[in-house]
């Protein structure tokens, strides 16, 4: 379980299209504690998209459209440990982090975003579940992004990941 946790903490937790995360890269609908704040500045629903594509991306297994989403100097950090800078990420925890995602049923529960003109926040709270599993474990994970002149990137992404319950 800790290594789902893990994994799971690395990626997920949010995104797929401000959505519910299914065993498919494809968005769903969000669940409603998800889409209580829906108007946003064009800035923040822009990062949301970005953020939405590289969970695509990943949870797809399509790692170098995920890389290309993040600036070259991002760094990632699951549950306290430093999972690389974006190509040392891309090239290695991103794989499992890939294959775990594909194996878990997602649900977002929550997503706070806030940009501007050049700096934007998304942290979203999700639900990942085995299936038939009991507890779920809830990850949240905080996506930092600046405006490049190639639009949003991804610049520092934290997952954290605890019991449900």
């Amino acid at each position: 379980m800790r290594q789902l946790l893990l994994a799971s903490s690395l990626v997920l937790a949010t995104v797929v299209a401000g959505t519910s995360f299914a065993k498919s890269p494809e968005p769903s609908v969000p669940s409603p504690a998800a889409q209580a704040d829906v108007q946003r500045s064009p800035a923040a629903n822009d990062a949301v998209q970005v953020v939405n594509a590289f969970m695509a991306a990943l949870v797809g297994g399509r790692m170098d459209a995920a890389r290309q989403l993040m600036s070259p100097e991002a760094t990632v950090i699951a549950n306290g440990n430093l999972r690389g800078d974006r190509d040392g990420y891309s090239n290695g925890a991103a794989k499992a982090d890939a294959t775990a995602l594909a194996t878990v049923e997602r649900e977002l529960l929550r997503r706070d975003v806030k940009a501007g003109a050049n700096f934007g926040w998304v942290v979203s709270e999700t639900s990942l579940r085995q299936p038939g599993a009991a507890q779920a474990e809830v990850v949240t994970e905080t996506m930092l992004l600046t405006r490049t002149a190639d639009g949003w990137k991804i610049t520092h992404i934290h997952w954290s990941g605890r019991h449900a319950g």
